[in-house]
């Protein structure tokens, strides 16, 4: 599985580039040339296939060679080991609430799967990578639960002074050394174009 840039200015990568890299080079974001069709019996049998087997299977093809099978169920397994309600709204709607994690926010799927993968593509090497963001609340504490004592990683979050919750800027304070949370004078908007321009800033 090859990606490509949204901006179609970057060369294709296979996913443990664009996991490591986050970003393409002419400032994209790396979307998957195809989308994977699910096996016919995958869907026929999905109420009796655990929910590790079908995050399993979901997610292989898009990783392609970069992982083996046992290291990607392992990933999976970490990344989905809490309850995912399914609601009914209405006799025909329901809701699939993701929001039981560690953080309470529905992000903790993406930054638990995130780290996890960055943590095994970063083996061996003595290069850190540092993970910048820019947070109103939710995305800040998850990716600071989810990437807490990840090594070789270095978190730094900036959040608007006095505009997140007092859980949230524990769950942001109270992490890891890895994990660094600056308080911004100003609001969400502020932190994100500072984190715009760092990406920016080639050096």
């Amino acid at each position: 599985m090859n990606y490509y840039s949204s901006n179609h200015k970057s060369p294709l990568v296979d996913f443990a580039t664009a996991c490591k890299t986050g970003q393409a080079p002419d400032k994209g974001l790396y979307f998957p040339e195809v989308l994977p069709q699910l096996d016919t019996s995958l869907l026929q049998n999905i109420k009796t296939i655990s929910k590790v087997e079908l995050g399993f299977a979901v997610m292989r093809p898009y990783i392609g060679s970069n992982m083996p099978d046992d290291v990607l169920k392992k990933i999976v397994e970490e990344t989905i080991d809490f309850d995912f309600p399914l609601v009914p709204i209405s006799e025909n709607i329901f809701a699939l609430e993701l929001f039981h994690g560690p953080t309470m926010a529905f992000k903790d799927v993406g930054a638990r799967f995130m780290s996890r993968c960055l943590s095994f593509f970063n083996k061996g090497s003595k290069q850190k990578n540092t993970i910048l963001v820019a947070t109103s609340g939710d995305t800040g504490g998850a990716v600071a639960n989810g990437f807490e004592n990840v090594e070789g990683i270095e978190v730094i979050i900036l959040y608007p002074k006095g505009k997140v919750s007092a859980v949230q800027e524990k769950q942001l304070t109270t992490c890891a050394d890895n994990i660094t949370a600056l308080e911004i004078e100003g609001s969400f908007d502020d932190c994100q174009a500072i984190v715009k321009t760092a990406f920016l800033d080639s050096d």
